[in-house]
């Protein structure tokens, strides 16, 4: 059975589903309205006036507008759905942000061990064993499974989900070799590396909340073509504001163990959540 069936409007701790679905569904009906105006203006058998090429640019412009808008209707009636960015951001909602919260715990703690003991006892500390001969590739994969959760929910496979989609960046950037890696590691402790990265983290993480409920539905009732521009779109769109967010942070040394990493984390998380609400 997949998600759309398993999340329907009115379930408890869902007062806010119908928005949400109404947002998303909106988003892709705007992908479908500028379908139809490309096609009309790439229309080869009549040769158009310059009024009706003036009306279809209109057009255009007004389905982008448009869904500018359903785009932030859908990031806010996400949250709420969530009981707003605090109660998320602190991991008090019963919906999304704890697994959230727990997998990225577990990368700051793991690159900050790096940092300060080396891979190797970084890596033995949470039983992977010997490094000798190993490729950045294995250490992945374990790390991928080391950073998720067990439990089968949507907010566990978003978190995971994130978690890998971030340090499968990592081992891109390392050229699968292992020294690099360990390099790449520290630097993103000691510089601003591990603030952008839990900035991306927290983008993939939503968009896995959105993409789980809704691409199904929307595959079914628009199909494949709209369906997968819809999300290309939403990710994109939540990617393109978090980068915003990651070049306006001002870099700052954080102890990333204990008290201090876990309220920046909180910190990033609702930054994050407020800038796809426009919100301060």
């Amino acid at each position: 059975m997949g998600t759309t069936q398993r999340i329907s409007p009115g379930v408890t701790n869902q007062p806010n589903w119908k928005g949400l679905n109404s947002s998303v569904t909106n988003v892709a009906k705007t992908v479908e309205k500028e379908t139809e105006i490309e096609l009309e203006e790439n229309k080869d058998s009549e040769v158009k006036t310059p009024e009706q090429i003036e009306q279809i640019e209109k057009q255009y412009k007004k389905m982008i507008i448009r869904r500018g808008n359903h785009l932030k209707s859908t990031y806010r009636n996400l949250i709420k759905t969530g009981g707003g960015a605090k109660n998320i951001s602190k991991g008090k909602s019963n919906s999304i942000g704890r697994a959230g919260l727990k997998s990225s715990g577990k990368i700051v703690n793991f690159f900050s061990s790096v940092d300060s003991i080396g891979l190797q006892n970084a890596l033995a500390e949470i039983g992977f064993g010997r490094l000798d001969g190993k490729s950045v590739e294995k250490v992945i994969d374990f790390l991928v499974v080391y950073c998720s959760d067990s439990a089968t929910g949507m907010d566990e496979t978003a978190a995971n989900k994130a978690s890998s989609e971030v340090l499968n960046q990592i081992a891109a950037e390392s050229g699968n070799d292992i020294d690099k890696f360990e390099q790449l590691l520290k630097e993103y402790v000691d510089g601003n590396g591990l603030s952008n990265l839990l900035c991306s983290f927290w983008g993939y993480y939503i968009f896995e909340h959105l993409s789980q409920r809704f691409k199904e539905k929307i595959t079914q009732h628009r199909g494949e073509s709209v369906s997968s521009e819809t999300f290309k779109i939403i990710k994109d769109d939540i990617l393109g504001r978090v980068k915003v967010l990651n070049e306006s942070r001002p870099i700052s040394k954080i102890d990333w163990k204990g008290n201090e990493g876990k309220k920046e984390i909180e910190v990033i998380f609702e930054s994050i959540i407020n800038i796809l609400c426009d919100e301060n």
